[in-house]
């Protein structure tokens, strides 16, 4: 079966559809995503169980999700690869003061699953030690989600914005100060996006956007290195 490989700006809409606040339902989104109807679905897609459960309910209530559940979530997206012994180990460990307990009984909240996402995408430049007071930047009180200068979510679906036009750049001679360049110019952009923020508030959450999207582009250059040094070494029989 074919996995999914969702755009940052897709995974922010299947946020939002699990949270209950949009008119179509998550495997919707999915289906959208891959180009298929439902019919074609069942047997050409890898769609997780929870997706499928939520179907089933028709429920428009935030959806709860296990770790387990986190790590296939965050797996539909491209580039993306998450282990349940990593999240496992950032809650008890890395993050635990940061992330708290799961908010909907025994499962985390759609936020608390965004901010391991946020932290994934942070984690391919960045140690713990910088990540905590990048997420405390947005977030103040990881646990209260009260006094967050932006939502986890919110912050996410920026980002995912300005990541979504660097993307779509086709001049590949970008030299790395045109590509810092690009990036500070489209998180300018945000502005308006975040036009409800006082000017203090939006320039935190400016300037901690622009971090994370330089860090996502890092990871990705960084994992397609790997993939072609991995072809190259199977090419030639190198290992």
């Amino acid at each position: 079966m074919k996995p999914f490989k969702l755009t940052r700006l897709e995974m922010a809409k299947l946020m939002y559809a699990l949270k209950g606040q949009l008119d179509i339902s998550p495997l919707t989104i999915l289906l959208r995503s891959a180009n298929v109807s439902s019919d074609e679905a069942e047997n050409d897609l890898d769609i997780p169980e929870f997706i499928s459960r939520y179907e089933r309910k028709k429920q428009k209530t935030e959806h709860g999700l296990s770790t387990n559940e986190i790590v296939e979530l965050g797996n539909l997206c491209e580039l993306t690869s998450l282990k349940s012994t990593a999240i496992q180990n950032w809650i008890k460990r890395d993050i635990k003061d940061l992330m708290g307990h799961p908010e909907l009984g025994k499962k985390y909240s759609i936020d608390q699953a965004v901010i391991l996402l946020i932290v994934r995408d942070l984690k391919s430049v960045y140690d713990f030690e910088t990540i905590r007071p990048i997420l405390k930047t947005v977030f103040n009180t990881i646990t209260d989600r009260s006094d967050d200068v932006v939502s986890p979510l919110r912050f996410y679906e920026g980002y995912a914005q300005v990541l979504d036009h660097v993307y779509r750049i086709k001049d590949y001679t970008l030299k790395e100060s045109a590509l810092e360049t690009i990036v500070i110019e489209q998180t300018e952009q945000l502005r308006t996006f975040y036009k409800e923020l006082a000017d203090p508030e939006w320039k935190k959450a400016r300037d901690i956007t622009a971090v994370t999207v330089l860090s996502v582009i890092a990871s990705h250059i960084q994992t397609t290195a790997q993939a072609m040094i991995d072809n190259v070494f199977s090419k030639y029989d190198m290992k």
